[in-house]
């Protein structure tokens, strides 16, 4: 049976799932497009799934596979589809995911590089930068308090399902985690023009926290002031600096060059 209705209950509180209170408030938040949902459902987050009516085999098949874990599904037509979705132009199919996050002490324990992400303020940055942590195999990233949110549909759409890959930990004080960070070891590594090495000849070894800034500011004083290590990207070009996304995916890809054995 297809739902219809755009005034339906369910289908009113799953649209304002777009909206950052709405999902603090009951700890949820939506997958969108099929990639992002096979994902979801993989990582075992999904508790409902809306779909339109398909003949694609792709779709089917995780379909069947939601029905088995028990998820719960949910035809609709197209015009539900665009009242919950965030996108202009949905690809068919949305979940309900249920908000997981791990423990800070866990996180530190497993002792791989760490990214750390500071009042960073677009959701495309933030879901580049998931994605390339993934591809850099970083063990965890940091979210201190002040970022944008991690549950933004346009962050998970731009994670590429690689929320799901790397543990993400959101909403952390600044001076909490330099706190437990430091018990457990790890270096802080900001980006910076005063006072810094190149980044190519740096020592990158040991328990290192990547730590990079909001877009126009970088990172806080405080942070800053903490850093133990402090690295410049050099440039060949007229341009003054990189996007933080691009400067982050440099900077964990040189530390994973260095541990390629």
């Amino acid at each position: 049976m297809e739902l219809t209705g755009l005034q339906n209950p369910l289908v009113k509180a799953t649209a304002e799932l777009k909206q950052k209170k709405y999902r603090t408030q009951r700890q949820e938040y939506l997958a969108e497009g099929l990639r992002t949902v096979e994902e979801a459902v993989n990582f075992g987050v999904v508790h409902t799934l809306f779909y339109t009516a398909t003949e694609d085999a792709r779709t089917l098949r995780l379909l069947e596979l939601a029905a088995a874990d028990n998820i719960k599904l949910i035809c609709v037509n197209e015009q539900v589809m665009k009242k919950i979705a965030d996108t202009d132009t949905p690809q068919g199919i949305i979940g309900i995911c249920q908000m997981v996050q791990p423990q800070l002490e866990k996180l530190l324990a497993s002792g791989k590089l760490l990214l750390v992400l500071d009042r960073i303020g677009d959701p495309g940055n933030l879901g580049t930068m998931l994605r390339t942590a993934d591809a850099a195999g970083i063990g965890g990233v940091v979210l201190l308090k002040g970022c944008v949110d991690l549950y933004a549909p346009k962050t998970v759409r731009a994670s590429m399902g690689s929320l799901f890959h790397v543990p993400v930990l959101s909403g952390l004080e600044e001076t909490a985690f330099i706190k437990a960070s430091r018990a457990a070891g790890y270096e802080l590594l900001v980006t910076s023009l005063d006072g810094a090495d190149n980044l190519y000849k740096a020592d990158l070894s040991g328990r290192i926290a990547f730590v990079m800034g909001n877009e126009a500011g970088g990172v806080s004083a405080t942070l800053a002031a903490a850093a133990d290590k402090r690295v410049y990207i050099p440039m060949a070009g007229r341009a003054e600096s990189l996007n933080v996304a691009m400067a982050a995916g440099i900077v964990m890809f040189e530390a994973l060059r260095r541990n390629i054995k």
